[in-house]
């Protein structure tokens, strides 16, 4: 005879066959008790998952134009900010003068003796 703990376990994991549990169940009230709460909590369960189960038709297309909007405005201010431009010209004047640095080594040879 199986001891309570591993009977409860076994209803809540479901760890093994309904019917093998019946010889325990038949002599033990609060084990079928237990058992009759694991039912109504798989009941409650999958009610819940089949009445969430169905979005909206239109939810993914209002969440990517919401997505959408929220992305421009996330440029738009990122573009429109101060510290942006500055950035960028500080960024073109360090590429200007690598590439200056460059034209110039090329330009100017060593005279081979």
């Amino acid at each position: 005879m199986t001891d309570c703990s591993t009977v409860r376990r076994m209803i809540w994991t479901q760890d093994s066959p309904m019917h093998a549990l019946a010889p325990h169940l038949d002599g033990c009230p609060e084990c079928r008790t237990e058992m009759r709460r694991a039912e109504q909590m798989g009941v409650s369960l999958s009610s819940l998952a089949t009445s969430l189960a169905e979005p909206p038709e239109m939810l993914e297309a209002q969440l990517l134009t919401l997505l959408s909007r929220s992305r421009m405005r996330w440029a738009r201010n990122a573009v429109s900010h101060p510290m942006f431009w500055r950035s960028a010209a500080m960024g073109a004047a360090a590429a200007a003068t690598a590439v200056g640095l460059v034209v110039a080594k090329r330009k100017v040879r060593p005279v081979a003796a």
